[in-house]
């Protein structure tokens, strides 16, 4: 029986943290507007930018400890692990790619003014949990082992991570694209980096006849922020993702009012994401990041997939049976060790290897919340992963 005392604290502090997160991330965007990256990586903001940066910083610390009180109250309420259905899932994984975010994205690259589309991603993940809610209350019988702690643990982690890869990957895809364009228009030659960023061939390199522009020297060519945003559609970059969003959320929840939420707040993304190009920092660097996130979630969700297995044997009594949540995590776990194997892959390195995981990324989803909610195997438990 659940504590309902606790149980609405829990569901109080979530909302304070969703409101917070949704402020802070309000907050890095303004930062991000006030952000100049040169073609070499160097960032610098205005003095208002990193005022309001700092704002913005205190208000995502802030929404993750307050954050964290709801996922330990609604443990407490529930008397058991606070994940074991989807709308908990959801806010866990929001928490983990806040915290991912602001100790790697931000204190460890030093890249704090993206760290408003981490903060996106995870008031996506939170407005999924509340269309998703469920109230506190104990597990089925099926869930009710201690492996839970360990299994769902490990892909709650690395599932965090994977966000936070994703967003990188994104964004490297985007930053890309106006590199490689402007370089186009501006006559410049064109290569691929080692990791597959674009980079401008030296004077003495380019096809005979080129004649390089007065008003852009080596440099400008690729951090011109007006060239870059104006190589990509101010149309395209809000109309997919929010039109993508809006219908996965319609089909997976078949919530009319929350399909125009969600793919309203990603058409918003879009927009951001497209207004930002001059302030992202080199491809070069966003696509280390999005592998080196990768990477490290990568084991994780390996271990995670082998404790499911140890599990299903002690609760089904077999290791493997191709349940369609067993196949989904498996065809998960190939599409991201392709993209890893791509990135060392000679031609298949930086936009290639960056679209098998975005497709990694996207079967991961189906596999958390399509396969839970539309077919029906061993994992479906209802509200319960």
């Amino acid at each position: 029986m659940a504590d309902e005392s606790l149980a609405q604290t829990s569901n109080t502090l979530f909302n304070v943290a969703f409101l917070t997160y949704i402020a802070a991330m309000v907050a890095y965007f303004f930062r991000l507007a006030f952000t100049r990256v040169s073609a070499d990586g160097a960032i610098a903001g205005t003095a208002a930018g990193r005022r309001i940066g700092l704002a913005g910083t205190a208000l995502a610390v802030a929404g993750l400890a307050v954050h964290l009180g709801s996922v330990v109250a609604r443990g407490l309420a529930a008397g058991r692990v606070p994940w074991a259905n989807m709308y908990e899932y959801s806010s866990m994984l929001a928490l983990g790619a806040v915290a991912v975010g602001l100790v790697v994205v931000q204190r460890r690259f030093g890249y704090g003014h993206l760290v408003g589309f981490i903060l996106a991603a995870a008031v996506l993940s939170m407005t999924t949990g509340l269309l998703l809610f469920t109230e506190a209350g104990p597990v089925v019988p099926a869930l009710n082992s201690y492996w839970i702690k360990i299994h769902t643990s490990a892909a709650m982690g690395s599932s965090s991570i994977f966000i936070v890869g994703f967003a990188a990957t994104a964004l490297y895809l985007v930053k890309d694209t106006a590199e490689r364009r402007v370089a186009a228009r501006s006559g410049a030659a064109f290569a691929g980096s080692t990791v597959g960023a674009a980079q401008t061939t030296p004077v003495d390199a380019r096809p005979e006849g080129y004649e390089a522009d007065a008003a852009l020297d080596d440099r400008d060519v690729v951090a011109s922020p007006l060239a870059q945003r104006e190589a990509l559609s101010p149309v395209l970059f809000p109309l997919v993702p929010g039109v993508v969003v809006a219908l996965f959320t319609l089909l997976v929840w078949r919530a009319p009012g929350g399909a125009i939420v969600a793919g309203s707040v990603a058409a918003l993304l879009g927009t951001a994401a497209w207004y930002a190009v001059p302030f992202l920092p080199p491809a070069a660097r966003l696509d280390n990041l999005a592998y080196r996130t990768i990477a490290f979630a990568f084991p994780l969700w390996t271990f995670a997939i082998m404790a499911g297995a140890i599990w299903a044997e002690e609760a089904w009594g077999r290791y493997w049976g191709w349940d369609p949540k067993e196949t989904g995590s498996f065809f998960t776990w190939v599409l991201y060790a392709a993209y890893l194997h791509a990135r060392s892959t000679h031609g298949w390195r930086g936009r290639r290897a960056a679209w098998v995981a975005v497709v990694a990324f996207g079967a991961l989803m189906v596999t958390y919340y399509a396969v839970n909610l539309w077919i029906v195997g061993l994992h479906s438990y209802a509200g319960d992963i």
